[in-house]
């Protein structure tokens, strides 16, 4: 709940901002004024900052929308070092950024280096053991058994769309699919 007091504060201070000249057109050729005055000092302090030269517009513009968007548009006593501590912040907000991209980069690149194993011959030919293992106990399988594992596991088929296409209840789909998976991991586990 808001007093006469405050609402008088309020509307004096409006009154004040008006006649700084932030207000409506004159908020909007101060910001012109500044853009034309600063643009040029800008691109230089950031082309003597910044590795990729094609951010440099992006962050001038940054600048300005920054000022543009702060909470009291009084006029500024000192305009240039506002508008460079402007840059200044945006300017180590980017390297904050950059550091968190690499170390998260690294991390990664760390893990995916460590789970890499090199195809070596003995890799391979275990790997072809395995799938010579899994077609001989696929095969021990009945059809229908068989017919729902593969439709689900390797067509990616849902339980539903099986059981439609093989004309059967999806508790039969199920009840397969158990059954190979026993069967499966009974075979392929004893084989290690």
């Amino acid at each position: 709940m808001t007093s006469d007091k405050d609402n008088e504060s309020r509307r004096s201070s409006g009154a004040k901002a008006a006649d700084d000249g932030f207000d409506g057109q004159a908020s909007h050729d101060g910001l012109a004024e500044l853009f034309s005055q600063f643009r040029v000092p800008l691109e230089k302090y950031f082309r003597k900052r910044v590795y990729n030269q094609n951010e440099v517009e992006d962050l001038v513009q940054d600048v300005f929308y920054r000022l543009t968007s702060r909470a009291d548009q009084a006029q500024l006593e000192r305009p240039e070092a506002f508008i460079f501590q402007i840059a200044a912040n945006l300017l180590r907000d980017k390297a904050r950024r950059e550091a968190t991209k690499r170390t998260f980069t690294k991390q990664l690149s760390d893990q995916n280096e460590n789970a890499f194993e090199e195809l070596s011959p003995e890799r391979v030919l275990l790997g072809k053991e395995k799938v010579v293992a899994l077609k001989n106990a696929l095969n021990e399988l009945p059809e229908r058994t068989r017919n729902v594992f593969l439709l689900h596991r390797f067509e990616e088929f849902k339980y539903r769309e099986i059981a439609q296409h093989l004309g059967i209840s999806m508790s039969s789909v199920e009840k397969h699919m158990m059954d190979a998976i026993k069967h499966l991991a009974h075979r392929l586990g004893a084989s290690e």
